[in-house]
């Protein structure tokens, strides 16, 4: 199904919980308001099911840390019977040396892991927890798993992270990662202060890696991200939705907040749609009424 601006939605990003065992300063929590509502296992299965109706192809599990929840498991195995091309998860890491295999087994595809340092000492400035040894081990687990391939999310914060960009790409290759260098996001009005803190343009250091690149690739499927790969086989990603009206343009995704609510865009909470209330009450031309109308609020926030 096509939104009015005619962008296929393909894609669907659920946040499973509102729980997380970190307190990055900078989390804008996937836009849940209030998560006063968990969704079942089989609430969130159905939800799927009911969504590729609509031609989702594509299924993101995030948080809060979507590994806190013990049915992450058995969520991905229930979903894994329907026609998807993908199913991915977004984590920190710190759980996932524990679950990598069983993650496998029960039909993820592929995983990205947040990892905005290699230093310990900054890494809890940013988390507030000093765990940044167990996300490593969550790494090599997910690489051993078979959840490839394994993408490392990088924050850039202006005055925290600019100058380890060289180290986190020979990180990244050494594991045989792909490295995503990801713009911070304005997301109103939950982080305007720390956005002006700790924004910074990708554009200069986008720059320094095309130089470097012996070739480059342009997802247009992913939003007009650009894939560089550089001479020793490094893959580095740019990721700056901000004033980026390409990345709106192709923006092929729809959210489910922790609570139960349809999310056509990440940067607004002025149009959310309940699709938790018509499925419990069993209202299946209800349910489906939402997605539509979900579909219809899409506007390209650029």
């Amino acid at each position: 199904m096509k939104d009015k601006y005619g962008r296929p939605v393909t894609s669907l990003r659920i946040s499973i919980t509102e729980n997380c065992n970190l307190n990055c300063f900078y989390c804008h929590n996937e836009g849940c308001l209030e998560g006063d509502r968990r969704m079942a296992t089989q609430e969130i299965a159905k939800l799927v099911e009911y969504a590729t109706d609509f031609g989702i192809k594509k299924i993101k599990f995030t948080g809060g840390e979507p590994l806190l929840r013990d049915d992450v498991e058995n969520i991905i195995e229930k979903i894994s019977q329907f026609s998807l091309e993908d199913i991915s998860l977004t984590t920190n890491g710190t759980k996932l040396a524990y679950k990598a295999k069983n993650l496998k087994k029960a039909g993820l595809d592929r995983i990205n892991i947040s990892l905005d340092t290699l230093n310990e000492e900054k890494y809890e400035k940013i988390t507030g927890s000093p765990l940044l040894d167990e996300v490593k081990k969550g790494i090599d687990s997910a690489i051993k798993a078979g959840l490839t391939p394994v993408k490392l999310n990088t924050i850039l914060l202006k005055g925290t992270n600019k100058n380890e960009v060289e180290d986190l790409i020979n990180f990244s290759a050494s594991r045989g990662a792909i490295l995503q260098l990801i713009e911070l996001e304005k997301v109103l009005p939950e982080n305007g202060a720390i956005y002006k803190k700790y924004h910074m343009d990708l554009n200069h250091i986008e720059e320094r890696i095309r130089e470097r690149a012996v070739g480059v690739k342009t997802r247009w499927l992913m939003q007009v991200r650009r894939k560089y790969i550089l001479e020793g086989g490094e893959e580095v990603e740019i990721i700056n939705p901000m004033h980026n009206s390409e990345f709106c343009s192709h923006c092929t995704r729809l959210r489910i907040t922790s609570d139960g609510y349809l999310k056509p865009c990440l940067m607004r909470n002025d149009n959310l749609v309940d699709v938790l209330t018509p499925l419990r009450e069993g209202n299946l031309d209800e349910v489906h009424n939402a997605y539509k109308e979900a579909i219809r609020r899409r506007e390209p926030y650029y």
